[in-house]
């Protein structure tokens, strides 16, 4: 981890403060990224990392403690990583963005996270979509949720077409074999796309 960012870290740490993380490949800091939101409002809620780890930073215990004792309200992941469970941990955690996911096994990380109300995720193979059907039932309804997969190949999406999930937006960005009937949702998305490919 670079100098300037643990120091960051260690100061939220100290004064157990709210802070969005960044994750690269190298603790690059991350300044800015792609927002895939349509809605003003949704993008609006998207943050700027004000920490950014690398990813072998996940490993260091010093960092994880610190990690603990800090409010984590975002989580954008720009590198691939070979687990995602330590998500799991950041239980106020509102808003979650992973690109390069292709090592990613399942969505368990996601189980407990009720807060989490924006979901964007790039390039998963995954069963199904049960644990994010759960964060997102056990949290308030408002605001309506948000949920991006892009060039994701899910198996099975049933969880999320039988919850009651009220969605802001639902964006798709559709792998080979997949179909825009299967994501159609018991309550209707205030936005919906499916852009196949």
């Amino acid at each position: 981890m670079r100098q300037d960012q643990f120091e960051k870290l260690k100061k939220a740490a100290e004064e157990n403060g709210y802070i969005n993380i960044g994750i690269s490949e190298d603790g690059t800091p991350v300044n800015s990224g792609m927002i895939p939101w349509e809605r003003t409002a949704s993008a609006f809620n998207m943050k700027t990392p004000n920490v950014t780890l690398a990813a072998s930073d996940l490993s260091d215990k010093v960092v994880l403690e610190a990690l603990e004792k800090c409010t984590i309200l975002g989580c954008y992941i720009f590198a691939p990583l070979k687990d995602y469970s330590f998500i799991s941990g950041l239980k106020d955690l509102r808003d979650l963005f992973i690109l390069h996911a292709e090592n990613m096994k399942d969505l368990a990380f996601l189980r407990g996270l009720s807060d989490l109300f924006m979901f964007y995720l790039q390039d998963a193979v995954l069963l199904d979509l049960e644990p994010l059907a759960e964060a997102f039932s056990a949290g308030e309804q408002i605001p309506g949720k948000c949920l991006g997969l892009c060039s994701c190949r899910i198996k099975d999406v049933s969880a999320l077409t039988k919850a009651e999930i009220r969605f802001s937006e639902l964006l798709i960005w559709a792998s080979e074999e997949d179909s825009e009937e299967r994501w159609k949702t018991a309550l209707r998305p205030g936005t919906f796309r499916f852009r196949g490919k």
